[in-house]
């Protein structure tokens, strides 16, 4: 091999061991969550799926949720924009998916609705400490040079699920509720209470906000909730549709057995509703096709019984 093939391979070694050091290096700094300022003062925190959302007062910082996903990322992404401590943090409600980092916390105010503090006393796990304050329908809680409100709107997703509303930024953090340009997750959400879902939703469009954040996926605006609450009251009203219109006798012609005459009449139900719901919502909204099935059901469900 002659010299210059000897010294183009070294060349060519020598370029691909230096790009392989920078990215790696690249790689390893780069920081495993997203931060976003959505208003002045007012940051989201997002990764693995979840959302966390900070505010940035003169007394201190304000955290609403301790995902494990997000985990200790919060202090870095904190430490990012300001040195001031995290005195606050906020429970948006029981569920270990959002709240489950909140051991990592030391020496701040952990503030819930008061049926977020009943399930919590009865879980007793060490990674979702008690609150340390509570409060029952809503509470207007100053800190330094800003003011949140807290709004109990009814159990949409679990009972003491509150609203995180920053009337001066015009911010409102409701988690579980709507998800803008998606669907509620399975069966609306595992909602508890459908009536009380959409009680939340028509509440949540009656408040002045401009950037609404969800438990998961991205911010979205006013009119990304007014297309939510289209949805459900399309979902609704096929519902209903399809309980005034589905003869049971009909349906379950020939089936024998109460569970499965059970089974199929709900399947002519839901799949009535689910009908109507993708031929208008397929392509609008991500999930449409998906969650259908399992939206409608629970709504159905609902009608009969609520």
């Amino acid at each position: 091999m002659n010299t210059s093939i000897k010294w183009c391979i070294l060349i060519v070694a020598a370029c691909i061991l230096s790009y392989t050091l920078l990215f790696n290096i690249a790689y390893s700094q780069a920081p495993e969550y997203s931060l976003q300022e959505i208003k002045p003062g007012v940051y989201l925190v997002s990764a693995g799926g979840s959302n966390s959302m900070f505010l940035v007062t003169q007394e201190g910082v304000v955290v609403v949720d301790a995902p494990p996903s997000i985990g200790d990322k919060i202090f870095a992404a904190v430490s990012n924009v300001t040195d001031m401590p995290i005195t606050h943090l906020i429970y948006s409600h029981a569920h270990k998916d959002h709240i489950g980092s909140a051991n990592l916390f030391e020496n701040v105010t952990i503030i819930a609705h008061n049926e977020t503090a009943k399930i919590l006393n009865e879980r007793n796990d060490t990674n979702r400490p008690v609150p340390d304050m509570n409060f029952t329908k809503e509470i207007n809680l100053p800190i330094g040079n800003q003011v949140l409100q807290l709004i109990y709107p009814g159990p949409y997703h679990q009972q003491g699920n509150i609203f995180v509303y920053l009337p001066e930024h015009k911010v409102l953090m409701a988690v579980d509720n709507v998800v803008p340009g998606g669907l509620l997750w399975k069966h609306l959400g595992v909602t508890p209470d459908v009536p009380a879902l959409i009680k939340s939703i028509d509440q949540i469009t009656s408040m002045d906000f401009d950037v609404f954040v969800g438990g998961h996926g991205q911010p979205g605006t006013k009119q990304d909730i007014l297309v939510q609450q289209e949805y459900v009251n399309d979902l609704r009203k096929n519902a209903v549709e399809a309980l005034n219109e589905i003869n049971r006798t009909e349906v379950i012609q020939g089936i024998n057995g109460s569970s499965a005459t059970t089974e199929a009449y709900f399947n002519a139900l839901t799949q009535s509703c689910a009908d109507k719901i993708d031929a208008k919502w397929q392509g609008k909204l991500e999930g449409v096709g998906v969650w259908t099935d399992e939206h409608c059901e629970r709504m159905i469900i609902s009608e009969r019984v609520d």
